[in-house]
């Protein structure tokens, strides 16, 4: 042990974990978030519908929240470094494929199912890598790391969209796919490790084990079947569920609220360019506050300013000023939200089969992101406004702080 490079360096060889973690974000979700820009050429060369070709998307949310728990069951039976490569190698060559496509199966195939299952290899396993390496930084490290997020859309997503224009969209898809591959998959498998301890090392770069403490539920592991079986896990599923249902609907149907009410599509679009600065600031603020006060109180102030920014946007007038506001309160929330559940799994079940237990998370919540779209869009059809939903979409929220409430640590049986 005391041979190996990675003890040698001059910093906790955590911090690499995190910023490998950083870079798989960026360009895992630079790829994803830019399938939106190749819509239009696709539908303009084969002449399907908008609908037709944006259930490509739906179907990759579905298959990439049912793929979750099996991710994290695979990357305890062969290593996270081989289940990144292989995350790596499936979303990037999922991309890659687009660019061959002339039938809409196969644009579902290679986006819907290949580059799905890929995607939620690399957002569940080298989340939970990274929170088996910190202990008393686990929230910061772990929120910090979603910035990559914010970073893969100001860096990657104008890069693509200035090479369609001039590359067309097969080659400059191919180009992204390839690229995406490449780096997560050699990063992923050359830098990423178990945990601290395969490496003679402890959480925190600390001398020693953590020793067990009231706060210190992560050291008690428990295994898979008996974590699901308590009620602390099923609240913070079902609050999982809701919180993830009102995020990603908030992006479908804020937007054409505002445009709505008068507001032009550009300075709609333009808050939104807001809310991805602020949900950077977000994480970097509430992964302290996470480390100070807990990932449960962390996860309630947030999901409340969630709650709060959609209540607010059925009421906000067409004012450009009060629009940036509200993307202040939305942004700094949605920032310091989703990973601190990675965080409080680890916290309150131990690391041992946290990368199980997040993967049953995120199927809970990959279900509330299926789902409630579409009852929003149903609402909108309805009522013939915004509103409505997004009453609803608030009150989903309120119902992801009020169960996360409940959700008290685990006591674990002597």
């Amino acid at each position: 042990m005391a041979s190996r490079w990675e003890k040698r360096l001059p910093f906790f060889y955590g911090w690499v974990v995190f910023a490998i973690t950083f870079l798989i974000y960026m360009f895992m979700y630079g790829l994803r978030y830019s399938i939106g820009i190749f819509f239009i050429p696709i539908q303009k060369e084969f002449g399907w519908s908008t609908a037709a070709t944006a259930s490509g998307v739906t179907i990759f949310f579905w298959v990439y929240a049912f793929s979750a728990p099996f991710v994290g069951r695979l990357a305890e039976k062969i290593g996270v470094r081989k289940t990144v490569l292989l995350g790596g190698l499936l979303l990037g060559g999922g991309g890659a494929m687009v660019s061959f496509i002339t039938e809409l199966w196969q644009f579902y195939v290679a986006w819907g199912v290949i580059a799905a299952m890929g995607s939620a290899a690399l957002y569940i396993v080298p989340t939970m890598a990274l929170s088996k390496f910190f202990h008393h930084k686990r929230g910061m490290t772990v929120g910090w790391s979603s910035v990559g997020v914010s970073a893969g859309q100001a860096l990657l997503i104008p890069i693509v969209a200035s090479l369609v224009p001039s590359w067309g969209w097969r080659a400059s898809i191919q180009a992204l796919g390839i690229v995406v591959m490449v780096v997560t998959s050699i990063i992923g498998f050359l830098f990423l490790r178990e945990d601290p301890e395969s490496l003679g090392l402890h959480p925190d770069g600390y001398d020693g084990p953590i020793v067990n403490s009231e706060d210190s539920h992560g050291e008690v592991n428990w295994a898979t079947g008996d974590a699901m079986r308590t009620n602390t896990f099923r609240l913070v599923a079902v609050s999982y569920f809701f919180a993830v249902g009102g995020i990603i609907s908030i992006l479908t149907f804020v937007v054409p609220h505002m445009i709505s009410i008068g507001i032009t599509s550009v300075q709609a679009s333009g808050a939104f360019g807001m809310i991805g600065l602020m949900s950077a600031i977000g994480s970097f603020i509430f992964g302290i506050v996470s480390d100070r006060y807990g990932r449960r109180i962390t996860i309630l102030v947030t999901t409340a300013g969630i709650a709060s920014a959609l209540f607010v946007a059925t009421v906000i007038p067409a004012n450009l000023t009060i629009l940036y506001l509200w993307a202040v309160l939305y942004g700094l929330s949605y920032g310091g939200a989703p990973e601190q559940y990675a965080a409080i799994i680890t916290d309150y079940f131990g690391r041992k089969d946290n990368t199980t237990l997040f993967g049953v998370l995120t199927l809970a919540g990959g279900i509330g992101g299926g789902l409630f779209p579409l009852i929003g869009g149903w609402l909108v059809d309805r009522t013939g406004s915004y509103y409505a939903t997004l009453v609803f979409l608030g009150a989903a929220m309120a119902m992801a702080t009020f169960t996360s409430y409940l959700a008290k640590p685990p006591r674990k049986a002597s």
